[in-house]
């Protein structure tokens, strides 16, 4: 095979390297497997070859391609949505599907894409055969461990903008939108990584300002069409269809019904995350794959609670609020006739809060030992 060398791609490494002050080493991700790379070279595609750079290491991630990933969606769809499995083996063709394993790899890269630049304080280039599938899920979920903006409701709009919408993934190919047949393009990539922020947050319930419901409705309306933040493949297309201005984005409606999509375990501090991923922790999405399965429905009556609990909270403090706005009788006499009634009042509603308040608290402590 032909060693063609880029010199404006060797000047570009260059230039990121002298601008990584902390570090002389700069190190290149290759998403793809290398078998696959090898095999894009003969097309001309090819990779980087560390001879021709300065100070560069090289790793491959071994990351499956869109084929693959289809093919193991498709297993994993006709898995739940099968009427009669036999219990016995149930985990043995959870296993053939091979989705968890993709999931897993995914995160693995991501992991130490993140702690690269974190313990070793150097740039790190990501790129696969194209740039907007495997790349894009790379970038966006080391960016989700190493900041915590991004962990807010927020920053993880800003996240899937930027690294997904802008960077010109291809949601209508990827998503076989306006057809309903499905081809070769098709491949749930961005439903993987939001599977891969899923099992974060499994992990680390606590440091995430939404809740794993925002991460199905987002999953769910990727395939609706009913907002236009998904479709098109990319900015040049969504300008000339006006998608912006014909449509209503997705966010619209997350960020006018923020309550739903708030974890009310939600904690500020905390820095970067760097997961052990191991097969033993990588679990099903099942609020995702078997939401529409005929005869089974996931529950998860702890978080259902909270969820509850928190209403009731904020119903508390709405008739906190209404009570501060009553206004204080000044006239002796008047003070003498409302005295009674305001104080049961008032002695009601105090007695009613701080037994809810206790409880609440009491149940939140109970749900953190719990999970």
């Amino acid at each position: 095979m032909t060693r063609k060398r880029c010199e404006e791609d060797e000047h570009m490494i260059a230039e990121v390297r002298k601008a990584t002050t902390k570090s002389t080493h700069i190190y290149i991700c290759d998403c793809r497997p290398a078998l696959n790379a090898q095999a894009n070279k003969a097309k001309g595609k090819g990779y980087e070859v560390p001879e021709f750079y300065e100070n560069i290491e090289l790793s491959f991630g071994n990351i499956a391609n869109i084929h693959e990933i289809r093919a193991s969606s498709t297993r994993l769809r006709e898995l739940v949505t099968a009427p009669n499995i036999e219990e016995t083996k149930w985990l043995s063709n959870l296993e053939a599907t091979k989705w968890l394993h993709h999931v897993q790899t995914v995160l693995q890269e991501a992991v130490k894409v993140a702690s690269i630049i974190h313990n070793k304080k150097s740039s790190v280039v990501v790129h696969c055969s194209d740039g907007w599938d495997r790349t894009s899920q790379i970038t966006s979920l080391s960016m989700l461990l190493l900041d915590p903006y991004y962990r807010t409701l927020q920053g993880f709009e800003v996240l899937i903008e930027k690294e997904w919408i802008s960077m010109g993934h291809q949601f209508q190919a990827r998503c076989c939108h306006g057809t309903q047949d499905i081809t070769t393009d098709y491949s749930p990539i961005f439903m993987q990584f939001l599977d891969c922020v899923w099992q974060v947050m499994q992990h680390s319930p606590y440091v995430f300002q939404f809740n794993k419901y925002l991460l199905t409705f987002v999953a769910q309306h990727l395939y609706s069409c009913l907002y236009g933040t998904f479709l098109s493949n990319n900015d040049k297309e969504r300008r000339q269809s006006e998608i912006r201005s014909k449509t209503q984005s997705i966010w619209s409606h997350v960020n006018s019904h923020t309550t739903e999509f708030l974890n009310p375990l939600f904690r500020e501090k905390c820095g970067v995350l760097l997961p052990s991923i191991s097969m033993r922790n990588i679990r099903l999405w099942r609020d995702n794959w078997m939401a529409f399965h005929p005869f089974y429905r996931y529950q998860d009556p702890l978080f259902e609670r909270i969820m509850e609990l928190v209403h009731l909270r904020d119903k508390i403090q709405s008739n906190c609020d209404e009570l501060q706005k009553i206004k204080v009788p000044t006239r002796h006499e008047d003070c003498f006739h409302g005295a009674s009634l305001n104080r049961a009042n008032l002695e009601g509603l105090l007695k009613s809060s701080c037994t809810f308040l206790l409880k609440f608290y009491f149940e939140i402590f109970t749900y953190m030992i719990i999970i």
